[in-house]
């Protein structure tokens, strides 16, 4: 599940947008309790400030290619979805 560092801080005229991701994480870990003791692996991702056409219109005055590609966030998502990984409940993030 895909969130935002939205989800923990408190930005003025950002509420709708932060609420939603933070409920998104509240689900997604509590998702990964209940799957505790099964194959299934639950995680959000939060990738940080990204290219994309919402962060441009979000943040107008922003330089995009300061930026990662959302195509440059694809190996760490094969990674967490791969078989093999032992990743679960966590919030994995993009930019440490």
């Amino acid at each position: 599940m895909v969130s935002s560092a939205a989800a923990r801080r408190n930005t003025a005229f950002w509420g709708g947008y932060a609420m939603s991701k933070a409920a998104l994480e509240t689900i997604a870990f509590t998702y990964a309790a209940e799957c505790n003791g099964t194959n299934v692996k639950v995680n959000a991702l939060d990738p940080g400030p990204v290219r994309t056409i919402m962060r441009a219109k979000a943040m107008p005055g922003e330089d995009p290619t300061t930026l990662p590609r959302p195509e440059e966030l694809a190996p760490m998502i094969l990674d967490a979805l791969s078989p093999t990984s032992d990743v679960h409940g966590e919030l994995i993030k993009f930019r440490k």
